[in-house]
């Protein structure tokens, strides 16, 4: 009963001081965050067995946040924040660190100040109560201000003896148009100058605050005593009343900009930024390893290429400046002024060549070994962890570095070719030099345009002839057979698998009504069977592989697929080749298919949806292929022999008529030759080179509204309201894209406006279909047939509003972000990938497709929208299906 008891107690009073301690957290092990009453932030970090402790206070002040009059003001407080309190004079605030063997100092940056003491940990409260005094409680003398003021200035005047900071503020200011990194944190000699106590007064009450505090305490401490000590000496404090007012915003740099200096200096300097993220975007793990890769030591790629091998600099680095607000990628050299345009351009060749060619896996790895070596040595101090829990704090609002070091760690080749091209674009750079006075270089805003692009094309000359150096998909190479055939490989190690896909023109477009169905026919017999493979040995032979052939059909192509773990790629790709090439056409087989396919058939009409898509179908693409039925006609599939299904398959599967993709753990070259070794003997049967396509006009809109209904015994009605849409290379299918999806899903207009708060239909959905010659756009609603009348009043309601009105930015931007992450994501497995590879190429898009793609979706804008569903939305053209109840 006794020992219930003081568990009882302890659990009580465990309770008692958790509930007085506002927003308590342990983050990880002797790592805790608590956010006081008044918002006021405390790390702390127990680090036992280290005898030493660091003490700072992090305010949400720098230089970035002041007014134009207020220029340097952050920077001159840091300098005199520790020239007295009411209790501690002139020299007392770091006397009293300093005598208990420690040191105590400050710094201002873009967006912090930070006010920093590190000594004997049994001494912490002392800098604690130091620090608290000097930032809260400072004097500002206005004779201590007069002489700080001078020392300050005699410190601008120092900067601007450096050519190297001259040459940093003129990088800035030219990177920057409008936002205030752009200016000298230090401010100007004018503005310094003016500066009085009622300014830093002023100035202090509008940014020193608890809100707009961290306090960072790591050594051998105990956390309830810190936190203890900061609530007695700040847990009084006042929130502030003051916003921060919004800072101007970069607009997106549309040409290279050029800059240039002539000083009194003996060493010429080259300097050139690329606009990038801030640091939480989750682009900027990448774009640090890729800064590393470029710049950071003598095993970069900068540095080995300029200095060791052509001799042009005596120095050069990179770096990733990613602070709150979007950054840039830096490069900077020392070098002689003969050197500078030959410096450019070979740098500029480096960054481009990420584009274009995928890093090695050891540079890769060594080059996020050492990022994360740098990062974690810088552990080894307490300073450096309260540096890096404050800047994370105040950068994401999580002070734990785990989650970005994974970051780090996952960073892929793949990734950094994708990044590169997001970002290394010739109109994204600014550069620029300095030079001894008298110096003239042939080098002007037109001249560094001609270098950027030269160099481009350089990196680009630099990659394999076979690969394709625009490709959406990262590392694709392009091969033509001397039969023809097209062949396309993606090199992907991530996942030891391969996928071929053998794609060929034809299916539904290649049909008549008297060979409707004989695509999907082939599709289910070709990979049934092979001359020299029965169908159970064919089967047991693939089993065995752990892989799976199939065929495929659409509406433009057929063909077929075939997935294998890596290793029995080429067992696989010579069985693949039987199939295309052998296939027994076996008549057992196609009897077992047919009957198959019959069913389907019978399927097709007990499913209301799929009989009213087909009516639809047959209706407004009345006169083209597309009319017919995906899975074919009954009296098609009755009667089309194997000998035609045969004559057939030859007429469209001819080596000139094939792409064959190929994506996963596999070398090209090794792909080519193995291709070549399997294929490269098949030649068409026929002298005549058949493309296997056909011309078909694109059919017009309806004359008049046209109305066709099915009536079934069942309980609901499904309903059809569509139009006829964009061709696939149309610059209309993406804002119709845009304007499908504005309809479409559970939060949707359609399902918002008829389900959720008229409750009309239980199933909605529009869809937007391109083709080769014309496409399909439409509504799709599944009611009740009570309500049949009154949910296509609605529908039409919400077609006529998206003509009349235009699309609120939220739904815009949700619309883009859906497409452009459903796209992405429908590209990642080998599979998917080796298919979009080979229709981009059947249906010559381009394997920048996809780049092109996001872009065009990121284009629209609301106008375009509503233009858009005034072009495909007819009211007097369409064709209305209505299959089920009365």
């Amino acid at each position: 009963m006794k020992t219930h008891f003081l568990l009882l107690l302890g659990l009580l009073m465990t309770t008692m001081l958790t509930t007085q301690i506002t927003g308590a957290k342990e983050l990880g092990p002797h790592l805790h965050k608590t956010t006081l009453d008044n918002k006021l932030t405390v790390l702390v970090k127990e680090t036992p067995g280290v005898k030493i402790a660091t003490v700072q206070i992090w305010v949400r002040a720098g230089s970035i946040y002041e007014d134009k009059d207020e220029a340097g003001i952050t920077h001159l407080i840091e300098h005199m924040i520790f020239k007295g309190t009411p209790t501690r004079g002139p020299g007392a605030v770091a006397g009293e660190i300093e005598e208990k063997g420690g040191a105590i100092n400050a710094y201002t940056s873009y967006e912090q100040t930070v006010y920093h003491a590190t000594l004997p940990a049994r001494y912490w409260d002392t800098a604690l109560d130091v620090l608290v005094d000097a930032v809260l409680h400072s004097t500002f003398d206005p004779k201590e201000l007069e002489r700080e003021k001078k020392v300050v200035l005699e410190e601008l005047h120092m900067r601007n003896d450096r050519p190297t900071t001259k040459l940093f503020q003129a990088m800035m200011s030219n990177s920057y148009l409008v936002h205030p990194y752009r200016l000298p944190i230090i401010g100007s000699e004018e503005s310094v100058s003016s500066f009085t106590r009622d300014d830093i007064l002023a100035y202090m009450a509008k940014h020193y605050h608890p809100e707009n505090f961290v306090v960072v305490v790591v050594g051998d401490v105990r956390y309830a005593e810190v936190q203890s000590k900061i609530r007695e000496l700040m847990g009084n404090l006042k929130p502030g009343t003051y916003v921060k007012p919004e800072l101007p915003q970069e607009q997106p740099q549309d040409k290279a900009r050029f800059f240039k200096l002539a000083e009194e200096t003996a060493q010429s300097h080259l300097a050139l930024t690329i606009p990038i993220v801030p640091f939480v975007d989750p682009d900027c793990p990448t774009l640090d390893v890729i800064s590393s890769l470029l710049g950071h030591g003598d095993t970069s790629r900068l540095f080995h290429e300029l200095r060791d091998n052509r001799g042009l600099v005596y120095r050069i680095h990179a770096s990733a400046f990613t602070p709150h607000d979007p950054g840039l990628l830096e490069i900077t050299a020392v070098l002689e002024e003969e050197q500078v345009i030959p410096a450019l351009e070979a740098a500029l060749e480096e960054v481009f060549k990420l584009k274009y060619l995928l890093v090695s896996d050891d540079e890769l790895n060594r080059i996020k070994r050492n990022l994360e070596s740098d990062f974690v040595f810088n552990l080894e101090r307490v300073e450096g962890q309260a540096r890096v829990l404050g800047s994370f704090e105040l950068l994401t609002g999580d002070p734990r570095e785990d989650d970005y070091l994974e970051k780090i760690r996952g960073v892929s080749r793949e990734d950094i070719q994708k990044i590169a091209k997001k970002y290394f674009k010739q109109n994204k750079i600014t550069a620029g030099y300095l030079v001894p006075k008298g110096t003239e270089l042939d080098l002007d805003q037109e001249k560094l345009q001609a270098i950027i692009a030269e160099a481009d094309e350089k990196a680009r000359q630099s990659i394999p002839p076979s690969q394709v150096a625009d490709a959406h998909l990262t590392n694709v190479h392009r091969f033509t057979l001397d039969n023809g055939i097209r062949l396309l490989v993606r090199e992907d190690n991530t996942v030891p698998t391969v996928a071929l896909r053998a794609v060929f023109p034809g299916g539904l477009r290649a049909e008549t009504e008297q060979t409707n169905g004989a695509f999907a026919f082939i599709a289910e017999l070709l990979p049934a069977a092979t001359e020299n493979l029965p169908a159970r040995e064919l089967s047991l032979k693939i089993a065995d592989m752990a892989g799976s052939i199939n065929g495929f059909n659409g509406k433009n192509t057929f063909g077929l697929k075939g997935d294998f773990l890596a290793r029995f790629f080429e067992p696989g790709l010579a069985l693949f080749r039987d199939v295309l090439l052998t296939s027994a056409f076996d008549p057992q087989e196609a009897e077992k298919i047919r009957a198959e396919l019959l069913a389907q058939l019978k399927q097709q009409e007990d499913s209301l949806p799929s009989l009213a898509f087909r009516e639809f179908n047959r209706l407004i693409f009345q006169g083209h292929p597309y009319s017919l039925n995906t899975i074919g006609s009954e009296i098609a599939l009755e009667n089309l022999s194997v000998r035609e299904l045969k004559k057939i398959y030859e007429k469209q599967a001819k080596s000139n008529n094939l792409v064959l993709a190929v994506s996963g753990d596999v070398k090209a070259e090794e792909v080519r030759d193995l291709v070549e070794k399997y294929f490269g003997e098949w030649q068409d049967k026929t002298e005549e080179q058949d493309s296997g396509e056909e011309s078909f006009l694109a059919p017009l809109p309806p004359a008049e509204p046209e109305m066709f209904t099915i009536e079934r015994d069942k309980e609901q009605v499904h309903i059809i309201i569509g139009f006829l849409g964009a061709m696939l290379d149309s610059p209309d299918r993406y804002g119709l894209e845009v304007l499908e999806t504005v309809l479409s899903g559970q939060s949707g207009r359609l399902f918002t406006e008829l389900r959720d708060k008229q409750s009309l239909a239980y199933s909605l959905s529009s869809f937007a279909m391109p083709g080769l010659d014309t496409g399909s756009f439409g509504i799709y609603i599944g009611t009740s047939p009570d309500k049949k009348d009154e949910v296509i009043k609605s529908v039409w309601r919400e077609l006529y509003r998206v003509q009349d009105e235009e699309i609120s930015p939220e739904e815009l931007n949700k619309a883009k972000n859906v497409l452009i992450s459903h796209y992405e994501m429908s590209l990642q497995t080998h599979g998917s990938q080796a298919m979009e590879m080979a229709l981009n190429e059947t249906y010559d898009l381009g394997q920048d497709f996809g780049t092109r793609y996001v872009e065009e979706i990121e284009k629209i804008d609301a106008n375009r929208v509503m233009e858009i569903a005034r072009k495909y939305i007819l009211p007097e053209h369409y064709v209305m299906v209505c299959v089920g109840a009365k």
